[in-house]
């Protein structure tokens, strides 16, 4: 639902950017999971999608809609915001600098803990006038059956049953989907191993649930803790990311071997159901179509880069006119504030429309 009037600045609208050597306008696209609302980093996450140069943004886990509304007003976008369907905050959000010609929230009680936020853009160009954008937050749940891909092929499929009921237009699935595609490689023992040195540190502790997990900030003081996740060079904002593990996983995070092989047995039993079927389904995969498997793209986590999560499938009317797809902050010296502005990065998409 759009929670009051959108905010409008279609006054001051700007054309596309143009893309270079003459061609024609140029589309951009940016999925970021902020974590949690993103509080205390509201201006850095404003700062990372400012300096993005998006047209829309796709924004996940946005429980302070204050905030995004913030946002917004800052980069002179419209917002439209999508409710979950379990209830919880954990909203969806499109923000726009083109015009919103309609959009509607999707919510599938019992099939989608999340919702399908959907928005179709005014670009202005002859012949290629709308564009929809299909905002996603799939269910971690990797406890659950198959890793939690039998949850997530249910969502998925919701997902795809909405867009077979609208009329045909080129259209972008981007957002968290949470699972992981066929050849991609999960850098397993890394993250493992970086557990264990968090472990070490005193960041993450074992809880009265039995749990590895955030140590307290205010527990053993606030300035002692904040000083912990500093010298692990962890921003303590993002604690709230910090994943919960078995305690009992503790011994195997001390003493897995780093190796190649390590990753490749571990791997073998990640499903990769969801992606799989999109695929299938006629999607590209945006960054992999660009950059070979040989290129990790990871998104998650900023302090652990280990998984590719956050993805733009292009439907095969606008995968076509892909111009480039890229992780924002995954090469040194590319807006350094990604690394403390959420615990994913945020995924940034280009299509030219002439």
């Amino acid at each position: 639902m759009l929670r009051g009037e959108p905010i409008s600045h279609r006054d001051l609208a700007r054309p596309l950017v143009m893309t270079p050597n003459g061609g024609g306008p140029r589309l951009r696209v940016v999925s970021y999971n902020i974590l949690l609302g993103g509080a205390g980093r509201g201006d850095r996450i404003a700062g990372v999608l400012e300096r993005s140069g998006a047209d829309v943004i796709a924004l996940q886990e946005c429980t302070d809609l204050e905030l995004v509304r913030d946002i917004a007003g800052r980069l002179s976008m419209e917002m439209v915001v999508g409710e979950s369907s379990d209830g919880t905050d954990l909203n969806l959000a499109i923000l726009s600098r083109l015009p919103v010609r309609r959009w509607r929230n999707h919510r599938h009680p019992n099939v989608m803990l999340r919702g399908h936020l959907e928005c179709e853009v005014g670009t202005g160009v002859r012949g290629f006038s709308r564009v929809r954008i299909h905002c996603l937050h799939l269910a971690a749940r990797f406890g659950e059956r198959a890793n939690g891909e039998t949850r997530r092929m249910g969502e998925i499929q919701s997902v795809l049953y909405d867009i077979g009921r609208e009329r045909e237009l080129p259209h972008l699935i981007t957002g968290d989907l949470n699972s992981i595609a066929p050849g991609d490689t999960v850098a397993a023992s890394a993250f493992l191993a970086r557990m264990a040195e968090l472990r070490r540190a005193g960041v993450v502790v074992r809880g009265l649930d039995g749990l590895l997990g955030p140590v307290d900030r205010g527990g053993a003081g606030s300035a002692e803790v904040v000083g912990r996740y500093e010298k692990v060079g962890i921003d303590p904002d993002l604690d709230v990311g910090l994943p919960r593990l078995p305690w009992i996983l503790t011994p195997f995070t001390e003493v897995l071997p780093r190796l190649p092989y390590t990753d490749r047995f571990l791997n073998t039993h990640i499903q990769r159901w969801t992606v799989d079927h999109l695929l299938k389904a006629g999607y590209t995969d945006c960054f992999r179509e660009l950059h070979a498997a040989g290129e990790p793209g990871y998104t998650c986590a900023t302090w652990m880069p280990a998984a590719r999560i956050d993805y733009a499938f292009a439907d095969p009317l606008l995968a076509p006119r892909l111009l480039d797809c890229a992780v924002i902050g995954s090469v040194p010296g590319d807006d350094p504030d990604t690394a403390t502005a959420s615990d994913h990065l945020p995924l940034r998409t280009d299509f030219r429309l002439d």
